[in-house]
């Protein structure tokens, strides 16, 4: 027992003694490299010492003993893995202090940057017509299906005109007569027998039903749906024998080798866009499809509500791949410069005295990190363009600057 009370005061004295001042890092870790040594041999004599006691202690029964040894045994495995978990601890703050905070860096030199405004249109087909009948009937015959292309002019859809043909044989039977009448009234009128009134009457006779005869023909054009120019039949909505009118659309008819994409750009943007400039469009639904056509009007009224104006575009659509009612985004190019410093966006950073960057410099064979505070030109797609504050062959750091401050050494790495 009195040998486990001298190991113990041992440890405290140790543990308690005052670490010199002024120690550089060296000398501090090889103190502690030494304690860690001695306290490891103070724990295995301590485990050795309680087993000596344990055998020495008649009092024990000879099960506990054996139990006594293996916690013994036990308790020397712990100290060997204290002592590997510390050499590993030391080996770790031994790399620690040769290690230094990696960052990537970009030069700054002239580039090119483009900055768009960024707009959605809807397609519209330049030639689009809901086809409707001029006059009241039952439809008598569909030509078409679903889907067909039809050349303009083509006879699409008839009405039922069993009256108005009825009406046209007897205007016609009625004409010819009239027509005959009329024939040899003139005869005689030029020959001088008869009378004037006798000759008027045949006339008007004639050509009053010659104007029937026209109206009721034009009826029956009436009661015809033909194309109105080329395109594809989209829908039909009602079906053979049903009522069909002016009110009620027939036929969707469409033609998509024209398309128009109109727009509405907030009023800040009024003198940024002029008529003939070029945008590019592209679509959501067509990923890896863009064309770059011309603005052909630009609006000059301010919408009062929304406070936007109007741009139309108009687009041949080769192959057909763009659909009406398709959503656009268009592209609007307002500043293109070819000397700009730019840098991502995220690397901006501000405190109380602005916004500002950090760079890289070399100080005594050091990499060092600094700060420059700068000011911000446009924007786009994550860049920003420094306008002041930086020159070329500034190295502002772009990965890592969230765990950098002013002054902390750094390691440049690709």
């Amino acid at each position: 027992m009195r040998k486990i009370i001298v190991f113990a005061i041992a440890i405290t004295m140790v543990a308690c003694s005052p670490s010199p001042k002024n120690e550089n890092l060296a000398e501090l870790t090889a103190r502690r490299d030494s304690l860690q040594k001695e306290q490891s041999s103070i724990k295995t004599q301590l485990n050795a010492i309680e087993a000596q006691i344990a055998e020495a202690d008649t009092i024990i029964n000879p099960d506990d003993l054996k139990i006594l040894k293996q916690i013994t045994m036990q308790k020397n495995k712990i100290v060997k893995i204290d002592k590997k978990i510390i050499a590993l601890e030391n080996k770790m703050t031994a790399k620690d202090q040769k290690i230094l905070l990696p960052v990537a860096v970009k030069e700054m030199q002239n580039e090119q940057f483009d900055h768009y405004i960024i707009a959605f249109g809807e397609v519209e087909a330049k030639n689009y017509a809901m086809i409707s009948p001029e006059m009241n009937g039952r439809i008598e015959k569909i030509y078409v299906t679903r889907g067909q292309r039809v050349s303009k002019g083509s006879l699409l859809v008839i009405l039922s005109t069993d009256a108005l043909d009825k009406q046209i044989i007897g205007v016609k039977s009625n004409l010819d007569f009239a027509t005959t009448t009329y024939n040899k009234q003139e005869a005689l009128w030029n020959e001088g027998i008869g009378s004037e009134i006798d000759f008027l009457a045949a006339k008007n006779t004639k050509e009053t039903l010659e104007s029937q005869l026209e109206s009721l023909e034009a009826q029956i054009r009436m009661s015809q749906i033909r194309a109105p120019f080329d395109g594809i039949i989209d829908k039909i909505f009602p079906k053979k024998g049903e009522m069909a009118g002016p009110a009620f659309p027939v036929i969707e008819f469409v033609n998509l080798k024209k398309l128009t994409i109109k727009a509405d750009v907030s009023e800040a943007y009024i003198n940024k866009i002029v008529n003939g400039q070029i945008v590019e469009l592209s679509f959501a639904s067509l990923p890896d499809y863009s064309i770059k056509t011309p603005v052909i009007q630009v609006s000059n009224v301010i919408e009062s509500t929304s406070r936007t104006f109007e741009i139309e575009m108009e687009i041949n659509n080769i192959g057909e791949k763009i659909k009406p009612n398709m959503v656009s985004t268009i592209h609007i190019n307002d500043f293109s410069s070819n000397k700009a410093f730019v840098v991502p966006s995220l690397v901006i950073r501000k405190d109380i005295s602005g916004n500002y960057v950090y760079v890289v410099n070399k100080v005594n064979n050091e990499t060092i990190v600094g700060k420059k505070y700068v000011s911000t030109g446009l924007s786009y797609d994550e860049n920003t363009v420094i306008s002041k504050g930086l020159n070329a062959g500034d190295k502002v750091i772009v990965k890592g600057f969230h765990l950098v401050s002013t002054g902390v050494p750094v390691n440049v790495v690709e």
